[in-house]
């Protein structure tokens, strides 16, 4: 099991909110409210000549539709290498030429490559969100035939399911019908798709039933799903109409009530109420999404949304359109972003607020490329569509030559978020790209004005890529990762890890002069659990190699410098020294002391949620090594009824588990409660509960380890089965992974304790232990 400190930031997921509990009292204001701004007489649908604008008109750097002539280049070859700087060069300059759509194509195809390579890996929300990423860099009328090609079929296939799934037809038909361009003519798989599509489309039109609002609503959500993912006139006239229709009977209704007082029919009331709330919002953020502020606001003049579209939102577009400078363009994309966060009140689907989001933050990034403000949104909106190497070069080109501290800090820790998102899933090519793309960054990091006072540092940045080499087992390649960050940032917690790392590989001398460095920092003096965990090592060491009186000295030095500090600091300090003080008593062999610091920390951390799990397992892990059942029930269950995260729960039940069958004891039914908890995750620690409760057997549990890492857990636990079972082989398999590279992985620890040999050490006379 892996732990990791630094997690993603995204956008909160979002659902369109029901309005069925609003009352018709309400709505009657709100009827009376929206009808003060509307006409007297019915306002009529789209008219030929309000279609007739889009596409007509140029604005700002690139907004134009592109001509046939300039598709006579073929799509550029772009390599994963290039890739950022490819869309970086996209992002900044709109202006249609023919080596631009030839740059587009082989980005396009470049990006549902790594769709795909998600999907394989079995991510199928991110291979969806890479997808959308592809298409959201393509505007009306840039399409090309040879931006798919066979590769990129599995990624469509993918994304269609995905969205078939949550009910999105339109989306899912837009992919449907590209997909079926890239499949022959007159094959069985093209046969196969055209079927589907006949029924997603039967189905629709069987499914639009009930009253006139009901069925404009579900026609109206359909054509913009569709045109979000299909960038053709088309598509964009279809959903202009379908939005003008739905928000113009809704007009009518309104008029109604005015006249007569008389409300809709109940199963009409809510999709009246989100088209007068926010119809006009809809219209606008269709042609945004494309960055098309003109055509938006045309058409707002031009339909029935026009009427029904705030005064505030109006001249912001007004202003976008017609202005067009950055600062119009931020204010459009502040608002949007706010609604992208989940608030505001406007009832607009989510993912046409985040695909209106991207349009305008592209669009407010080419007007101003050096605004921090537009450089962070955009570089969200990058990271969300699972093209995060981008963001380095956004956010690079908004800091300027000498930005301040906060700015900085701020940047580095969006690079320090998009790093850590890959370290779960190993998906260590994605986080080289963001790495090399992150270059410029760390060079203006590390200069002298910043050294020491960024949070988080470029040694840190490397520290944690490092950490992404090691758990897909890249040590040639994490190594100088952890040497280059202690040139710039020397720390005992780094030189602790490097000598950590290097035990691991065998270098032990290298190792203890590793240890040594770290302990005459002159910080060492501020961080002494940093330095005892470094003695730690050293016994370790020692002990292994059989030189008892150094690991005697070692031991006695963690236990001074650990008995310092356990009544001084925050209570996640206390709680560390608590369970480092156990380590040290174990190793001495005082296992009732040790037991009793344990309780301490589970004591302390019972009161903060935050540290709970990991402090549970260190319990846990503890008990198994030291074989007390008694423990190891008493920790899972204060997890259990603390509700701590569910991996760690499933981690300390194997543990338990595996302590319960050495021992032969009945089961208490701890472990059978979080493991059927846990059998229905598609994740890893799903596949370990299957295995637990023998729903999968060893060979299954080893095909579905995806990473280096759980690979290495697999055939942990695989062994840990056989050497309960009593079987001589498993220690030889226990051995090889306790020395496995994998230095944060707690069964590489777990298997060295169990296989440590016991030494004489003694506590000295003169030290007192609570």
């Amino acid at each position: 099991m892996l732990r990791f400190p630094i997690v993603r930031r995204r956008l909160r997921p979002r659902s369109p909110a029901s309005l069925v509990a609003i009352t018709r009292l309400a709505l009657a204001s709100t009827f009376a409210s929206a009808g003060a701004s509307l006409p007297a007489a019915p306002t009529a649908l789209l008219t030929s000549a309000g279609v007739a604008l889009i596409g007509c008109h140029s604005q700002g750097p690139g907004a134009q539709t592109p001509g046939p002539d300039e598709r006579r280049l073929p799509a550029t070859e772009v390599v994963d290498r290039g890739f950022a700087a490819a869309v970086h060069q996209l992002l900044r300059h709109g202006v249609h030429t023919p080596e631009r759509s030839a740059l587009l194509a082989g980005v396009v195809r470049r990006q549902m490559e790594h769709a795909t390579a998600l999907f394989e890996a079995g991510e199928d929300i991110r291979g969806t969100s890479a997808v959308v990423g592809a298409l959201y860099l393509l505007r009306v009328g840039e399409h090309r035939g040879d931006m798919f090609d066979a590769a990129s079929v599995r990624a469509l296939e993918g994304a269609v399911k995905r969205f078939s799934a949550r009910g999105d037809e339109g989306r899912a038909l837009a992919l449907m019908l590209m997909w079926r361009q890239l499949l022959d003519e007159g094959s069985p798989e093209r046969a196969d798709l055209e079927r589907h599509v006949e029924a997603l489309q039967k189905w629709m039109a069987d499914t639009r039933t009930g009253g006139d609002m009901a069925r404009l609503a579900a026609e109206e959500r359909a054509a913009i799903g569709r045109s979000l993912l299909d960038p053709t006139t088309e598509t964009l006239d279809a959903a202009a109409h379908a939005i003008d229709a739905w928000v113009e009977r809704a007009v009518r209704y309104n008029l109604v009530y005015q006249r007569t007082r008389q409300l809709p029919p109940r199963e009409e009331v809510a999709e009246a109420y989100r088209a007068l709330q926010s119809g006009g919002e809809t219209m606008a953020a269709l042609f945004l999404r494309h960055g098309r502020a003109r055509e938006a606001l045309e058409m707002l003049e031009a339909s029935a949304a026009g009427k029904v579209t705030s005064p505030a939102f109006f001249a912001k577009l007004r202003a976008a359109a017609l202005d067009d400078t950055a600062e119009d363009w931020r204010l459009l994309a502040r608002d949007f972003a706010r609604l992208a966060f989940g608030e505001g009140e406007l009832q607009m689907d989510s993912a046409l607020v985040e695909a209106a989001l991207w349009g305008i933050a592209v669009e407010a990034y080419r007007r101003d490329p050096q605004s921090l403000a537009i450089g962070h949104v955009l570089a969200d909106q990058l990271i969300v569509h699972e093209m995060p190497e981008v963001a380095p070069l956004v956010l690079r080109d908004a800091l300027g030559a000498k930005p301040s501290l906060v700015s900085l800090s701020a940047v580095m820790a969006t690079v320090a978020e998009s790093l850590s998102n890959q370290y779960p899933t190993s998906n260590v090519a994605v986080a080289r790209r963001i790495f090399a793309a992150s270059a410029p960054l760390l060079e203006l990091a590390e200069e002298e004005d910043y050294q020491g006072r960024l949070k988080p540092s470029a040694a840190q940045l490397r520290q944690l890529m490092a950490g992404i080499e090691l758990r897909k087992g890249h040590v040639d390649a994490a190594r100088p990762l952890v040497m280059k960050a202690l040139e710039s940032e020397p720390t005992v917690w780094g030189y602790t890890m490097l000598a950590t790392l290097e035990r691991q590989m065998g270098n032990l001398e290298v190792a203890l002069q590793l240890t040594e460095r770290a302990a005459k920092l002159p910080m060492a003096r501020s961080l002494p659990l940093d330095v005892a965990d470094a003695k730690l090592l050293d016994f370790e060491i020692h002990r292994d190699r059989g030189s008892a009186e150094r690991a005697q000295a070692a031991l006695d030095q963690a236990l001074a410098l650990t008995l310092a500090t356990r009544n001084a600091g925050s209570a996640e300090d206390a709680v560390r020294a608590e369970r480092l003080l156990a380590r040290v008593l174990d190793a001495y062999g005082e296992s009732g002391d040790a037991k009793r610091a344990i309780e301490r920390a589970l004591d302390i951390a019972s009161q903060h949620r935050e540290i709970l799990g990991a402090t549970v397992l260190s319990a846990v892990g503890r008990a198994l090594v030291h074989k007390n059942l008694i423990a190891a029930r008493a920790a899972l269950g204060m997890g259990i009824k603390a509700d701590v995260g569910q991996s760690d729960l499933v981690y300390g039940a194997l543990w338990l588990m595996l302590l319960e069958q050495e021992q032969g004891e009945t089961p208490d039914g701890k472990v059978e409660r979080v493991l059927l908890d846990a059998i229905h995750d598609e994740g890893w620690t799903g596949h370990l509960a299957r295995w637990a409760r023998g729903m999968e057997d060893d060979a299954g549990l080893r095909q579905s380890a995806a990473s280096f890492a759980e690979q290495v857990e697999a055939e942990f636990y695989i062994s840990m089965r056989r050497r309960v079972k009593g079987i001589q082989e498993a220690n030889a398999e226990l051995q090889r992974i306790a020395n496995n590279p994998l230095i944060d992985l707690m069964e590489v620890q777990l298997a060295r304790d169990l296989l440590a040999p016991k030494v004489d050490a003694k506590i000295p006379a003169t030290v007192k232990v609570p």
